[in-house]
């Protein structure tokens, strides 16, 4: 089937026994309630979203206005800081690390740029937004789509039979089977173990 290579029988089981696991390519139970959980929370968001746009007053002064947006930035630099520190060691906690800090790049332009819509600074909110915060957050996603999709093509390679896929989101989630490691489901992974 085009060009598919499985790998042989005898290296699998060589790097299973080495490894002394085996992956599988399914979701549990306790991850389909979790998936069930995400898809009400959007049903129960939806009309929330709806309700608060045709009920919210279109000014609020807030009392604690530097405390959000200090607070905001204090953890943006924490991420940053975060992301840096796993860069320099190369640790796979980057990855996620990446997607946090993108996603709170996105907010905080988004924030910036519609609460500066009318007044005096808007030029400069607009120039930073699309200037430094998108981009560092494209560049955040993108990064963690580099880690992602290696990891996943170097797992993938290692333990599956068919060719790899080439999107990260036709990659399926990897769990260890509990039982292989000697490991009961209820139990909690200690690092001794």
């Amino acid at each position: 089937m085009d060009g598919e290579r499985p790998p042989s029988d005898g290296v699998r089981n060589r790097r299973e026994k080495l490894l002394g696991l085996r992956l599988h390519l399914s979701l549990s139970r306790r991850a389909q309630i979790v998936s069930l959980f995400f898809l009400v929370g959007v049903v129960v968001l939806v009309p929330w979203t709806v309700f608060l746009g045709l009920t919210l007053p279109p000014r609020y002064d807030a009392d604690h206005w530097r405390l959000l947006w200090t607070g905001f930035d204090a953890a943006l630099i924490t991420v940053l800081l975060l992301a840096a520190w796993a860069a320099w060691y190369r640790r796979q906690i980057l990855a996620a690390i990446a997607m946090v800090a993108g996603t709170l790049l996105f907010c905080d332009a988004w924030f910036d740029m519609v609460t500066s819509f009318g007044h005096r600074d808007e030029w400069l909110t607009l120039l930073t937004g699309f200037g430094a915060e998108l981009p560092l957050g494209v560049f955040f996603f993108w990064l963690y789509r580099r880690i992602a999709m290696t990891t996943m093509s170097v797992l993938h390679h290692d333990t599956s039979e068919v060719p790899r896929p080439r999107r990260l989101r036709d990659f399926k989630i990897v769990q260890l089977e509990l039982e292989a490691l000697g490991l009961d489901g209820d139990e909690p992974n200690e690092p001794s173990s």
